[in-house]
């Protein structure tokens, strides 16, 4: 029949309905159901089956719902409703008659978005269904007197005990407010309509509703698996910030460590090196005194050791008492081999002549070489030279008829 095929449809929109808004991203974690009760108010038009064109048998309907939500997906809800029914006559010819009913219903719902998606207090659009019975009150039935040949089943006031499903849509407008659309079917015996169906037990009542709810109180509280989550996720995080802080701690200190024994090392070389160069220096400077020191104590004892040897007028015989200072001299080498000696002879120039002095000084330089060679002085040690005259190593003129014998 038509009103089935609605029906379907109907069931179809709200099934494909619940599977789309059940893949929305769900709610916050942290947050979970809390069981809250709701308000709401339907209004809209109820059609009685019977043999008559749809319209005629189409009627007013209102429902004020209480609804207590126990469970995400499923609640239990008490319905006040009801308003106007109508039944029809079709012999001798058609004729609709009113009557009015009120009716109590008690219905199970489950939420079929929450069922597959799970608890979402942001979603935006939820599909349901809901099965349940009700008690049902017929009454003001007297449009249907002049019937009465043709209703097998006429009353005046009765009782009717109706199952009932249905299936719906809700969208949410606010955190309080929900808009929604619901179709339901009732099945009442065989007497709702006054009338008997041989081939029907049941009368069956349509209704299609626009639905106005209002929650009452929150939906939602704290989820303590969440919240153990989030605390765990807290000291997970608190660890490794911890551990990471550590390891930064560590790798400063190592860092440190590392500077200050570079610096160290580096200080340490410095010095090192400062004091290489102050030994150095400070040998050096004890070398060079040294040096300078035995070169005085040489040229001292140089000086003392050199020896002047005076001759006689064109002579180059070695007087007696030179002697005593040739050997001096010669022990002095002896002692001293590193020492050796320059023997150079002189000549006066206001003796003789040139050529005749030069002669003289060779001689003179040659008898004192001898006589130190035949005190024990290597003759390798001494050197010989003359000047004669053209050299004057004494302002006085008798002073000039010399050996000087320079140890060096």
């Amino acid at each position: 029949m038509k009103i089935f095929k609605i029906m379907a449809i109907a069931a179809l929109l709200v099934l494909s309905g619940s599977v789309a808004s059940a893949q929305q991203s769900k709610s916050d974690e942290t947050l979970e159901f809390r069981p809250h009760w709701s308000i709401g108010v339907q209004g809209g038009a109820g059609y009685t089956l019977g043999k008559a064109n749809f319209g005629k048998l189409v009627s007013p309907a209102a429902v004020l719902n209480f609804q207590w939500q126990f469970h995400h997906a499923f609640g239990l809800r008490l319905g006040l409703g009801g308003w106007q029914g109508k039944g029809v006559v079709n012999a001798p010819e058609e004729a609709i008659f009113p009557f009015r009913y009120g009716q109590i219903n008690a219905d199970v719902l489950m939420d079929l978005t929450s069922l597959i998606g799970g608890f979402d207090h942001k979603r935006l659009c939820s599909a349901y269904v809901f099965a349940g019975v009700g008690a049902a009150y017929g009454f003001d039935n007297a449009s249907a007197v002049p019937y009465m040949a043709e209703l097998q089943h006429y009353w005046e006031n009765k009782f009717f005990v109706p199952g009932r499903f249905g299936a719906g849509v809700d969208f949410r407008l606010s955190d309080v407010v929900s808009l929604g659309l619901e179709a339901n079917a009732g099945m009442y015996s065989d007497k709702f309509d006054s009338k008997y169906e041989e081939k029907s037990p049941l009368d069956w009542q349509f209704n299609l509703l626009g639905n106005l709810k209002f929650r009452l109180g929150k939906n939602t509280r704290p989820y303590q698996g969440s919240s153990d989550k989030v605390g765990a996720d807290d000291a997970a995080a608190a660890a490794a910030a911890a551990a990471a802080a550590a390891a930064a701690a560590e790798a400063e200190r190592l860092a440190a460590e590392k500077a200050a024994a570079e610096k160290a090392a580096a200080e340490k070389a410095a010095a090192e090196k400062a004091a290489a160069e102050k030994a150095a220096a400070e040998k050096a400077a004890a070398e060079k005194a040294a040096a300078e020191k035995a070169a005085a104590e040489r040229a001292a004892l140089a000086s003392e050791n050199s020896k002047d040897m005076k001759f006689a007028i064109g002579s180059a015989v070695i007087r007696k008492g030179d002697d005593a200072k040739l050997v001096e001299l010669a022990e002095f080498l002896k002692a001293n081999p590193d020492f050796s000696v320059d023997v150079v002879g002189y000549a006066d120039r206001e003796t003789g002549n040139p050529q005749i002095n030069l002669e003289v000084s060779k001689k003179r330089a040659e008898a004192v070489a001898a006589k130190l060679v035949s005190l024990g002085v290597e003759e390798s040690r001494i050197t010989v030279d003359y000047k004669g005259d053209t050299v004057q190593p004494f302002p006085i003129n008798e002073q000039n008829r010399v050996v000087i014998c320079t140890v060096k």
